[in-house]
């Protein structure tokens, strides 16, 4: 039998499971197979069978995302598994170069996930995009906070939960790339794991105005997120989690990475930070993401791109963007640059790179500098001012 790309369903739930515990070095449980089942239930599963044998998978998951105002559709890969000694066969190349193509066809604007190696999801067209900071406190040095009006109040995952998934969709932090949860992938992300607990700030008025999901022991009080809509619900839940400083040694928090950090709150500052690269991600349909792109407000202007891009050949080559003066982008694919052009009039670029700057990762300027992006000088700059400002940040992991 032939080698090839077959799309699965929960009928191959065993043999899914099997290659993505011993390809990851996980127990086989029931209730691990059971929080894999609810993910395959919902996404689009691809195998790549040798002679009948699944041997790699690629499960991708339907996401929107928010973006400055703009809702993109967004693909999470995960669980990117082959058995070692089908390894370097060709398997998730051929799956990638499927996906991707099929993403590309319904108009899938982004594709996001979390590398094992970024060198090895550079080749299909990724690139880092979102980090993460980790602070450690030692509950002595942790603020000690005033009370404030309003009340903490520890309740259950079911009762948190829509406070929750409220509040996490007005914070403005999450308007930068961050995912629009749905319900069921935040009982997936949260609901399912018992170490879990749960408070909630309300106001004076009896409102939701921040949220608290964290884990505790005698060793550490891990903040596995908080979200807070005003100074009050902050100050509480910082409070809230300085009294536990008598039954955990010190306190954890990970969080996306935006540029800030908030040790200057701290009595002693010298706190242990400690920045990693996190989820990387991709443009994987160029035309679809520039067409909903929000510009900045400007005079009309005329942009030409030229995209190098080995895994969407839809994507490569060269664009014209016009970008009108209410802040529209109008896309097309040409086949030559005008005549009244020249080769360095251009922006030249790759996917991975076009991903950081239109993002807001990475200034134009910047990329230009150090030589991941080339061409006109003066027309990135033009272009950079359009863009978003603000660095992307990303609470949820693939």
């Amino acid at each position: 039998m032939k080698n090839e790309v077959r799309l699965m369903g929960v009928e191959k739930i065993d043999e899914m499971f099997d290659l993505a515990a011993y390809a990851f070095n996980s127990i086989k449980t029931e209730e691990r197979k059971e929080r894999f089942n609810q993910i395959v239930a919902k996404s689009q599963n691809y195998g790549y069978f040798a002679e009948n044998t699944l041997t790699s998978q690629v499960i991708s998951t339907p996401f929107r995302v928010a973006f400055h105002g703009t809702r993109y559709q967004m693909a999470g890969i995960g669980c990117v598994s082959s058995y070692p000694e089908y390894r370097g066969q060709g398997g998730i190349s051929t799956i990638m170069k499927q996906l991707l193509t099929e993403l590309a066809e319904n108009q899938i604007e982004l594709a996001y996930l979390a590398p094992f190696s970024y060198p090895f999801y550079r080749k299909y067209g990724f690139e880092q995009l979102f980090e993460q900071i980790s602070y450690t406190v030692k509950a002595a040095d942790w603020p000690n906070v005033k009370a404030a009006p309003g009340k903490m109040i520890r309740v259950t995952y079911e009762e948190a939960k829509n406070s929750c998934q409220k509040i996490y969709s007005e914070l403005p932090s999450n308007q930068k790339g961050a995912v629009i949860r749905e319900t069921w992938w935040l009982d997936y992300t949260f609901g399912l794991e018992e170490k879990n607990q749960f408070a909630v700030y309300e106001d004076e008025q009896g409102n939701p105005q921040g949220y608290l999901i964290y884990q505790s022991s005698a060793e550490h009080f891990d903040i596995k997120e908080w979200g807070y809509l005003t100074n009050q619900a902050f100050q509480s839940i910082t409070r809230f989690i300085g009294s536990h400083n008598g039954s955990s040694q010190e306190f954890r928090l990970e969080t996306g990475f935006d540029g800030e950090n908030l040790s200057y709150l701290m009595s002693s500052p010298l706190v242990e930070m400690k920045i990693t690269p996190f989820m990387m991600a991709r443009i994987v349909d160029l035309e679809s993401f520039l067409a909903k792109y929000p510009f900045a407000v400007g005079k009309e202007e005329m942009y030409y791109l030229k995209v190098e891009d080995n895994y969407g050949p839809w994507n490569q080559g060269i664009w014209s963007l016009q970008i009108t003066e209410e802040g529209q982008g109008v896309v097309k694919k040409v086949s030559q640059i005008p005549k009244s052009l020249k080769e360095e009039d251009l922006i030249i670029s790759s996917i991975q790179v076009l991903t950081q700057l239109f993002m807001g990762y990475r200034q134009g300027s910047e990329l230009h500098f150090y030589g991941k992006m080339t061409g006109s000088r003066k027309q990135i700059q033009s272009l950079e001012q359009r863009l978003v400002k603000g660095v992307p940040l990303l609470a949820d992991y693939f």
